[in-house]
């Protein structure tokens, strides 16, 4: 009796010092059985588990990666498009033409001194009580060279207000070396009037006081 005690406590302890196996099903086991192309598969339920999804395959010639478009040359045997010439309608310039002013007569810059100039027609007397000077615009220099003094009476073809001086002032015809005695003038004053073109009268004036009334 003792002795099957013993042998049984023997066989307890050696199988305690083995490991433990587990038996887990061979490779050959998980290997998935292939169905035949035409069995039907079995309808899922509710309770299923989803299959995988189906993997996108990429359709050849659609390549969803952009690819830079490269310009296309022509190759031998391809007859290439002659460029087209673009011709540039180019208007005709406008050419600018300033007016040339024509140059001013002697007898033009002589009126250019006279404001507000009234002409008497026909020509109206006046007096000098006291001498007065008789002055002539030289349109070359565009300066008033006295002639000579005159007294008594003399004919005013125009009256205006002189532009230098702002003076009024009374214009008078007066012949060369004949009239209101001036007879013997400066031979200076002379050739300044023929330079000018004048030899035989001129346009001279005096400017008005209050001695100078008309008759």
């Amino acid at each position: 009796m003792r002795r099957c005690y013993l042998l049984l406590i023997v066989l307890v302890l050696a199988c305690c010092g083995q490991p433990l196996q587990i038996s887990t099903p061979s490779q050959a086991q998980v290997r998935p059985t292939r169905l035949p192309s035409d069995t039907a598969l079995p309808n899922v339920t509710a309770n299923s588990v989803p299959s995988a999804a189906p993997l996108v395959q990429a359709t050849p010639g659609l390549d969803a990666t952009p690819v830079a478009t490269a310009a296309i040359e022509p190759t031998i045997g391809m007859e290439a498009t002659p460029a087209i010439p673009i011709t540039a309608t180019l208007s005709p310039a406008v050419v600018v033409v300033p007016l040339t002013q024509a140059p001013e007569t002697n007898e033009q810059r002589w009126r250019a001194q006279q404001q507000n100039r009234k002409v008497n027609d026909p020509p109206q007397i006046y007096i000098a009580r006291n001498p007065a000077t008789l002055w002539w615009y030289d349109p070359l220099t565009s300066q008033s060279v006295p002639i000579g003094t005159i007294s008594g009476e003399f004919p005013v073809q125009a009256e205006f207000t002189l532009r230098g001086a702002q003076q009024a002032a009374l214009e008078v015809p007066y012949r060369i070396n004949n009239d209101f005695g001036l007879t013997a003038i400066s031979a200076a004053v002379q050739e300044r009037m023929k330079a000018v073109g004048y030899s035989q009268s001129v346009e001279a004036y005096v400017l008005r006081t209050d001695d100078i009334q008309p008759k």
